[in-house]
């Protein structure tokens, strides 16, 4: 292994430690905790440009990647951060009236002046607060991206997280069972529904959702059968430990992540022992649940009622608020200062997210941001997912689309993608998908 290798494994392993890091602070959702964060992943992101400058250049990661792929990826994302930057750039008030015409009239009602500066976005300084965690996510993206130089390497940091998801899965598991209204038996909270480390139960049902996909990938790719059996009872008590957090959206993605990984291995056919092996997983997993009572799980369920639930008065309000930004939005992070004009009377709460990603998305950066969002995810999926299927590689590819794929239904029900450790760990993913398209099968051990 050459240093420069080397130094790309050490950065991997420390972006995974900033990852746990994030996890243990609650999720990172404190003002002082997310702060932090963001610092330590630009400050590594900062060493691991410095080392590739000390040692020669780029890295042979970097260097056998396609360039037109690359261009056109990164080009997209451009436009996309230049569009939020936009945002915030006071514009002419006769453009804003053609382009946004009721933002035009909220800031002609509420300014003082004749002609006043006009943005696209309605709170600006907000706007650039959500551009820099943006760019905070899209630094440690790259980090996974280009630090992970070898399937070994893939495979190391996935075992890691593995390793944590199972701890983690521990952890909440005894912290509910000797619950004292405390989140790590000391810090106090109120109007919440914690679990683990986590304020909200949903927030940990999002974050374990994508690393179970990933363990059984581990569990599925192992030569010895201790070790299938040791990860594989990792992804069983996360899988319990999801369960028992009551998150519906949390249960529901599951499934969907599940069932992806089910219906690429038959597509695919990636021997029918592996098979056999997801549906004894499933079949414990219920054993497990029955003995520790499945009661509470089915009452959350069994409790939703469609017609009270508020959630689909804020999402009708959100898309209500939507028809009058349609074009630019209302500016990336602005959602809760927008939405109390267009919210029912009959909400009993001040909502700061919508409750679903993607109309909040929607509201905030209109039909351009979108548009946007769609495109890079189109190459993404091309360019990482590309190729061959087949034997270990092919397994691991489709651990990483169904970790994707469950947080991606989670969030049509929650906002797991602003909490900065949900968010990160999906970057590390991503990175890891990115990654692993450079690597041949020759590279993984069958």
């Amino acid at each position: 292994m050459d240093r420069r290798h080397h130094s790309g494994s050490a950065i991997t392993v420390a972006a995974t430690g900033v990852l746990i890091t994030a996890v243990a602070l609650f999720g990172a959702v404190e003002v002082w905790s997310s702060a932090l964060i963001s610092a330590s992943v630009f400050t590594l992101f900062l060493v691991w440009v410095l080392c590739l400058c000390t040692k020669n250049g780029f890295p042979e990661s970097v260097q056998k990647d396609g360039r037109r792929e690359r261009v056109i990826l990164f080009a997209v994302f451009l436009c996309f951060t230049g569009y939020g930057v936009l945002q915030t750039i006071p514009l002419p008030s006769a453009l804003v009236k053609i382009v946004s015409p009721a933002t035009f009239h909220l800031y002609s009602f509420y300014s003082v002046d004749r002609d006043p500066r006009m943005f696209l976005s309605l709170y600006p300084y907000k706007t650039q607060t959500e551009l820099i965690r943006i760019f905070t996510y899209t630094l440690f993206f790259l980090l996974f991206a280009y630090s992970i130089r070898s399937a070994h390497s893939l495979e190391r940091t996935v075992k890691i997280l593995s390793y944590f998801g199972f701890a983690l899965a521990v952890f909440a598991l005894v912290q509910k069972a000797t619950w004292n209204d405390k989140l790590y038996w000391f810090r106090e909270i109120s109007g919440a529904s914690p679990f683990g480390p986590f304020v909200n139960r949903n927030h940990f049902a999002g974050f374990a959702g994508m690393l179970i996909p990933l363990t059984l990938g581990v569990a599925f790719t192992r030569q010895s059968r201790e070790r299938q059996a040791l990860f594989g009872f990792f992804a069983l008590i996360m899988s319990v430990a999801l369960f028992l957090s009551l998150s519906r959206a949390g249960i529901l993605s599951f499934f969907a992540g599940i069932t992806i990984f089910t219906l690429f291995l038959l597509w695919h056919r990636l021997r029918t022992k592996k098979i056999w092996a997801l549906v004894s997983f499933l079949f414990i997993l219920l054993l497990y649940l029955l003995y520790l009572g499945i009661g509470p799980i089915v009452d959350r369920f069994y409790q939703t009622d469609i017609g009270k639930e508020e959630r689909l008065t804020v999402w009708a309000d959100t898309f209500r608020a939507f028809q009058d930004f349609a074009v630019t939005g209302t500016g990336l992070g602005t959602y809760m200062h927008v939405f109390p004009l267009y919210s029912a009377d009959t909400s009993r709460f001040l909502y700061d997210h919508a409750h679903c990603d993607y109309l909040e998305f929607l509201l905030e950066t209109g039909t351009i941001g979108v548009l946007l969002l769609c495109l890079f995810l189109f190459f993404f999926l091309k360019y990482s997912f590309g190729g061959s299927w087949t034997g270990t590689k092919g397994v691991t590819k489709i651990a990483l689309l169904s970790s994707m794929v469950t947080i991606a239904v989670h969030s049509i029900f929650d906002f797991n993608l602003h909490i900065p450790s949900n968010a990160l760990m999906l970057a590390a993913v991503m990175g890891m998908a990115y990654a692993q398209r450079r690597f041949s099968q020759e590279e993984y051990p069958d």
